[in-house]
C-alpha cells in the first residue's frame, strides 16, 4: 500500500546553498524526486496555519496595518485544503536547518523545537527529520549552540543522500515539479553545481567537509535541470549550492563557461551565483561571468577574518593580499552598472566572530582592512557578520568550542554598530546614488505605512517607501536616500 507523504519544507541555510524563501531551496526538491509517488509539498507557514483553531482572517494573514505576518506569507494553499492534506498524511518529512544565521526578510523558518509544538496537534502521524538538520544539526541565532534533534522526538532522522550525481540527477528532474506547488513563480530556484570543498583541509568551522567528498555536476546535468524549471514558470536562478564556482570541476575554465552560457541561452529573467573563494578568483572566469550573468550578481567571498594570527588557527583559505586583488579583479571588471540599475558583478564580504585566536585586536584589523579596501575606491556589495557555531564534528568544535565567541562578545555589539555606520552606509551611497533608478522590484512586506521592495537574486538591497502597497507587486524605484543597510526611494510607476 502506497504511502501518502507529506514534505513540510521548514527552510534550509547552509554555508553553500539557501533555501528560505524568495529562495526555493535544493533539499524539498531532491525528497520529492526519490519517491516514485511524488509527495505533496507544504511550507512551515502552512503548518502554522494549521494550527489555528479555525480558518485565520484574511487580514491576520494580511493585516491592513502594522507588520506583514512574515510567518505566515508563504503559505501555499488555504486553511481547509492544508488541514485535509496534513490529516490524510501517513508521513510528514521536515526539511530543516539553519546553519549560517541572519534575518529574513519575508520568511521565518521553522526550527526543531517549532516542529515539535506545531505537530502536538497531530499525534498518531509519523514524523520524519531530514536535510541538513539530520545530519549536521541547527541552529536559529548565531553564537548559540547547535539545536542537535534527539530520537525520540521523531519516528526517525534520515539524512537526504545520493551516492553520485547520476542518481542525483532522476531526484532533481523529478522533484522540480513542486514549483508548481507555490502560489507563485517569485522564487529564486537555487541550483546545485558540486559538494565538497577541494582543500584537503577545509576552514575549522565548516560542516561542508563533513557532508561528502569533492564532487561536481555536468555542465548538462544543470543545463537541464533549469530548462525544466523554466517550462514549470521559474525564471530566476542561483547557482549556490558549492562552497566556490571558480573552482567548478576543479577550475576547469571551459566546463565554467560550458555551464554558465548554456544557461544563459536560455533567457532567464535572473541568473546569478554565490560563494567564491578569492583565491580561486582570476581575471579569464570573472569576465565569463560578468558576460552570461544577469546585473546584480554578488561574489560572496569567504574572508572570515583579516587577522593572520586567526587565518592561521582556522585554516582560513586567504590573506589580505590575496583577498584584496580578488576584490579589485571583482570592480575591474564586473563594476559596470547594468539594465536593471545594479553594477553587474560585486564582492560580498564574509566576517566570522568567534573563531579561535579572536582577540579585541582582531576586531580592529578586520575594521581597518575594511576600511582601506573602501578608502581605496573599491566597492564591496555588503559586509556579512555572524557568530561562529561550533558544530559537532568541526575542527573549531573538538578544539575550543565556543570559547573565543564568549571570551570576546563584550565587544561584538559596539564593533559592529561601527561597521554599520562607518562602512555599510558611506558604501550603499557610493553604490547606489541618489536618483538611482532600480527596475523590478517587487514588493515583500508591509511595515506600517512603508513597504519594503527587493529585486530577484542574490543578495539584493532592499528598498524603503513611505506607501502601503500591495505586496507581490512590481515596480520601478528612485532611490532618495539612505539607511545603514537598506535605501529609501519612491515609486515611479
Amino acid at each position: 500500500m502506497a504511502r501518502n507523504r507529506t514534505i513540510i519544507d521548514c527552510y534550509t541555510d547552509e554555508p553553500a546553498g539557501l533555501g528560505v524563501p524568495p529562495f526555493l531551496g535544493v533539499w524539498p526538491r531532491y525528497l520529492a524526486g526519490k519517491y516514485r509517488d511524488l509527495p505533496n509539498y507544504l511550507t512551515i507557514d502552512d503548518l502554522r496555519m494549521a494550527n489555528f483553531r479555525r480558518k485565520p482572517k484574511r487580514k491576520k494573514l494580511y493585516p491592513r496595518t502594522g507588520k506583514t505576518r512574515k510567518d505566515l506569507i508563504n503559505h501555499t494553499r488555504e486553511y481547509e485544503e492544508i488541514l485535509e492534506i496534513i490529516n490524510n498524511s501517513d508521513q510528514l518529512l521536515f526539511v530543516a536547518g539553519v546553519q549560517t544565521p541572519g534575518k529574513y526578510l519575508s520568511a521565518e523558518p521553522g526550527s526543531i523545537g517549532e516542529i515539535l509544538k506545531l505537530t502536538k496537534k497531530f499525534p498518531k502521524i509519523n514524523r520524519i527529520l531530514t536535510g541538513p538538520a539530520a545530519s549536521a544539526g541547527s541552529q536559529r541565532l548565531g553564537g548559540r549552540s547547535a539545536e542537535i534533534a534527539r530520537d525520540k522526538d521523531f519516528n526517525s532522522i534520515r539524512p537526504i543522500r545520493f551516492k553520485t550525481y547520476d542518481q542525483l540527477q532522476k531526484y532533481a528532474m523529478k522533484g522540480a515539479r513542486i514549483f508548481q506547488d507555490l502560489p507563485h513563480n517569485r522564487r529564486v530556484v537555487e541550483i546545485e553545481t558540486g559538494r565538497g570543498c577541494l582543500r584537503k583541509n577545509g576552514c575549522s568551522f565548516c560542516t561542508e567537509p563533513l557532508k561528502h567528498d569533492p564532487e561536481w555536476r555536468s555542465p548538462q546535468d544543470i543545463i537541464d535541470e533549469v530548462e525544466k524549471f523554466m517550462d514549470y514558470g521559474a525564471s530566476a536562478f542561483r547557482l549556490g549550492k558549492q562552497s566556490c564556482l571558480y573552482s567548478y570541476q576543479g577550475g576547469d575554465g571551459d566546463k565554467l563557461e560550458k555551464l554558465v552560457k548554456g544557461i544563459a541561452e536560455l533567457e532567464p529573467q535572473v541568473f546569478h551565483f554565490d560563494n567564491a573563494n578569492p583565491a580561486m578568483i582570476n581575471e579569464q572566469k570573472t569576465e565569463l561571468l560578468v558576460k552570461y550573468l544577469t546585473p546584480g550578481s554578488t561574489a560572496a567571498i569567504g574572508v572570515e577574518s583579516f587577522d593572520d594570527q586567526v587565518i592561521q588557527k582556522n585554516n582560513l583559505n586567504s590573506d589580505f593580499a590575496t583577498t584584496y586583488r580578488a576584490i579589485e579583479l571583482l570592480n575591474e571588471i564586473g563594476g559596470e552598472r547594468g539594465a536593471n540599475g545594479n553594477p553587474k558583478l560585486l564582492p560580498g564580504i564574509n566576517i566570522i566572530l568567534g573563531l579561535e585566536g579572536e582577540t579585541k585586536q582582531t576586531l580592529e584589523r578586520n575594521f581597518k582592512a575594511l576600511k582601506r579596501i573602501m578608502d581605496d575606491g573599491l566597492l564591496f556589495r555588503r559586509v556579512n557578520i555572524r557568530r561562529v557555531v561550533p558544530f559537532p564534528g568541526t575542527p573549531l568544535a573538538e578544539r575550543v568550542g565556543d570559547k573565543f565567541l564568549r571570551r570576546n562578545k563584550k565587544y561584538y555589539k559596539r564593533w559592529i554598530k561601527k561597521v554599520r555606520k562607518q562602512i555599510d552606509f558611506p558604501m550603499l551611497k557610493k553604490i547606489y546614488p541618489e536618483g538611482t533608478i532600480l527596475k523590478n522590484m517587487y514588493t515583500e512586506v508591509n511595515h506600517g505605512n512603508k513597504t519594503f521592495l527587493r529585486q530577484l537574486g542574490s543578495y539584493p538591497i532592499v528598498a524603503g517607501v513611505d506607501q502601503r502597497l500591495p505586496l507581490g507587486e512590481k515596480y520601478s524605484v528612485k532611490i532618495t536616500g539612505h539607511n545603514p543597510r537598506s535605501l529609501k526611494g519612491e515609486i515611479l510607476d
